[in-house]
């Protein structure tokens, strides 16, 4: 890649600078410049732009040569409601459209088996001439290089009688055919889902617009007729199996429950509900034992708690008689214990008032007396009744364990027949299961067998095409543009890589290492200039004032200046923009002296030359070489009629020459050279001595790289030229 199509990474750098040598670890990483190869390819638009056409014009001819095809197109709808009807009517689970589902019914209208029996329906067996399409000019070229080296070959090897085709053969043949033309169908056919939705867009391409709606039509017949013929192949098939398993299972289930009655008649097995009467008994036995070992133990306990209270004699009755259950009803004894607690409560009144020696309170003492001697009968009353239900309760518990002893010797006995029953038990309800489910779904499916409804529905009959489908000229041409443009643009790029001229501001920087002062465009001829409008006349009087703040700057603030146009080859504008520069420093009031060394445009008319001035005996003064009232004074290099550069640089070296310039210059602050083109001899390197500074003029794409850079890099310019102004095509 060229270093001008690069951009360094580093900013602040100029790409075409040339940089220190480094270590390799300090390199840095260069990227290609967008900028600069879009503005190539737009510099050689010419060269896009002629092969886009020519492009353009060869797809729309390859495409007026191809046969145009037809489209005709329909829309089939998977039907969702299906399943509800058919689950409303015969209670069948239809499972519900999947995305899976959806793609395998594409995959059918594109099968083989698909095409097949549309080739058959439509008899395309017998006409096969009608999807033969003219072949395209590159299909003829070759398929006629084929024909000759085939000719050729058996032409060579001698080609003998053709046998007779015999029967065989000829089924063959038909069935290849067959097999070809459902191909060729497929080829010409398209089916893809709408979006998410459960419609299929199906469109078929045929030479003609009747054919691709007969096609059309024969596909969504087809594939209709395929589906019923599907599903009940599908269901006489399911149905033909379930009336057999039924037949099986019902079989089954009666013999199973027949061996199941006669074993229980012949062990004598007797059931209640579904357990054996031996069992129940056990399970009865248990229950009422674990219950009544629970009353016993609460019973003993009760007599314990008696026999404690009566241990603890008459003062402990009162406090344990509450804690001893009674068999009737209790009022007496609470009444007796209220009584109790209120001459407790009486005879602590009376004590404390009348004191303990008190008859009264003697009399409370002796009824209370009695009081606790009730109270301890009752307590060993009801703690004899606790041990005598103790012991009956534990009688009850003995006389349980042994009838649960015998019951558990019973049921041990019917152990093996018990296993032997359960296992036939489980036989005859499985059977029965299996026998009921079979049924339930031999019904659901006869009944949804004799249901009038198909999977799908057309929503579009396939369309008779009013217009050829294909090919389809606008696309060639977008194409054919793509393709040129491309190609377009690689060539003007491959000529932007490889050329030598310099075009572009950024090859002066890359090639000559100088700033571009200025960019312009040409000076238009005077019959344009109002065409031009005033934006271009003040871009380049910018421009003009750009140049002067550069010589300014390059030879000094005081003194006179002297600045030098200079060229690599005639006509690159430099003589007009050297008269341009001095006359827009004298609409400013500069004094300006213009050597018009070069002569390459007619200027002001003077009487005099600078040849002339060099054996004229006085000099002209400042005021008699400007023209108009602008103080710009025009000197031409030789006279007018000569016009030969070459003569004015005899003289440069002179002496003479050095008197007749500083003398005419005395009144002017700035001297403009126009001087020759280097290719027109040593004219502009004579002149050098006389300039402080130098302008570097090049017109776009007119002289080359290695040319320019041959007359900036002269050592009598290399340190005068301040930059260079390229001038636009």
């Amino acid at each position: 890649m060229p270093s001008h199509f690069r951009l360094s990474e580093r900013r602040g750098m100029e790409p075409f600078a040339p940089q220190p040598t480094a270590a390799p670890q300090a390199q840095t990483e260069d990227y290609i410049d967008l900028r600069e190869v879009l503005a190539a390819c737009w510099r050689q638009a010419w060269i896009v732009a002629l092969c886009v056409v020519v492009f353009a014009a060869a797809a729309i001819a390859y495409a007026m040569s191809l046969q145009p095809k037809f489209t005709s197109f329909a829309t089939i709808l998977l039907d969702q409601d299906r399943a509800a009807l058919v689950e409303l009517i015969s209670e069948q689970q239809v499972e519900a459209l999947r995305d899976g589902i959806v793609q395998s019914e594409v995959e059918i209208l594109k099968s083989q088996e698909l095409a097949l029996r549309v080739v058959d329906d439509l008899g395309l067996t017998a006409r096969p001439e009608v999807l033969n399409t003219s072949p395209s000019p590159v299909s003829v070229a070759l398929g006629a290089v084929k024909s000759a080296a085939g000719g050729l070959i058996d032409a060579l090897g001698g080609g003998g009688d053709t046998p007779t085709a015999s029967a065989a053969e000829a089924a063959d043949q038909t069935r290849s055919l067959r097999e070809r033309l459902a191909l060729k169908l497929r080829q010409n056919l398209v089916v893809q889902r709408i979006g998410r939705s459960y419609v299929l867009g199906l469109s078929v391409n045929a030479p003609s617009a009747d054919l691709a709606q007969e096609i059309a039509n024969g596909y969504v017949d087809g594939y209709l007729e395929f589906g019923r013929a599907g599903d009940a192949a599908a269901l006489d098939t399911a149905v033909a199996w379930l009336r057999q398993r039924t037949d099986d299972l019902r079989t089954a289930a009666s013999n199973a429950g027949r061996a199941l009655e006669e074993y229980r008649v012949e062990n004598g097995l007797v059931s209640v509900g579904t357990r054996l009467l031996s069992e129940q008994e056990v399970s009865e036995l248990m229950s009422q034992l674990i219950l009544a070992e629970a009353e016993a133990s609460a019973a003993r306990a009760v007599a314990a708690h008696g026999a404690d209270a009566v241990a603890a004699g008459p003062e402990a009755a009162l406090q344990n008689l509450p804690s001893l259950p009674s068999a009737g009803p209790d009022g007496a004894m609470e009444a007796l214990r209220a009584e109790f607690l209120s001459l407790t409560r009486e005879r602590s009144r009376v004590a404390e008032r009348f004191g303990e020696a008190h008859s009264e309170v003697g009399a409370i003492d002796q009824r209370l007396s009695d009081l606790e001697r009730l109270f301890f009968e009752e307590v060993k009353r009801r703690a004899a009744q606790a041990e005598t239900t103790a012991d009956v309760q534990t009688r009850r518990v003995a006389a349980l364990r042994t009838g649960l002893d015998n019951a558990t010797a019973d049921a041990t006995n019917d152990t093996g027949a018990q296993y032997e029953l359960m296992q036939l038990q489980e036989t005859a309800d499985s059977y029965k299961t299996l026998y009921q489910s079979a049924l339930t779904r031999l019904e659901r499916t006869v009944s949804q067998l004799s249901l009038p409804i198909v999977a799908a529905r057309v929503l579009t009959l396939p369309d008779q095409p009013t217009g050829a489908s294909s090919p389809s000229k606008a696309k060639f041409a977008a194409l054919g543009i793509a393709l040129g443009g491309f190609l377009g643009g690689l060539i003007g790029l491959t000529r932007e890589m490889t050329r030598s001229a310099i075009k572009t501001a950024a090859d002066v920087k890359r090639v000559l290492g100088l700033p571009v002062l200025a960019t312009m465009k040409r000076r238009l001829a005077w019959w344009r200039r109002p065409l031009a409008g005033a934006g271009r006349e003040r871009a380049r009087t910018n421009a003009l004032r750009a140049m002067k703040v550069a010589v300014d700057a390059h030879a000094g603030r005081t003194g006179l200046r002297t600045v030098a146009f200079i060229s690599a080859r005639p006509g690159e504008e430099r003589a007009q923009l050297a008269y341009d520069f001095a006359a827009m420093l004298a609409s400013h009031g500069i004094a300006c002296l213009y050597l018009d060394i070069a002569q390459e445009a007619r200027r002001a008319a003077t009487d005099v030359s600078l040849v002339e001035l060099m054996h004229a005996p006085e000099l002209p003064d400042f005021a008699h070489l400007t023209t108009g009232d602008l103080p710009l004074a025009i000197l031409p290099g030789a006279p007018g009629g000569a016009r030969d550069p070459g003569e004015t640089a005899v003289f440069a070296g002179s002496d003479r020459m050095a008197e007749v310039i500083a003398a005419l210059s005395e009144p002017a602050q700035y001297i403009v050279l126009d001087l020759p083109a280097a290719s027109e001899g040593p004219g502009a390197r004579a002149f050098a001595e006389y300039a402080q500074t130098a302008i570097l003029v090049h017109r776009a794409g007119r002289a080359g790289d290695r040319e320019v850079l041959a007359v900036a890099t002269v050592p009598e310019w290399d340190e005068k030229v301040c930059g260079a102004v390229l001038v636009d095509r």
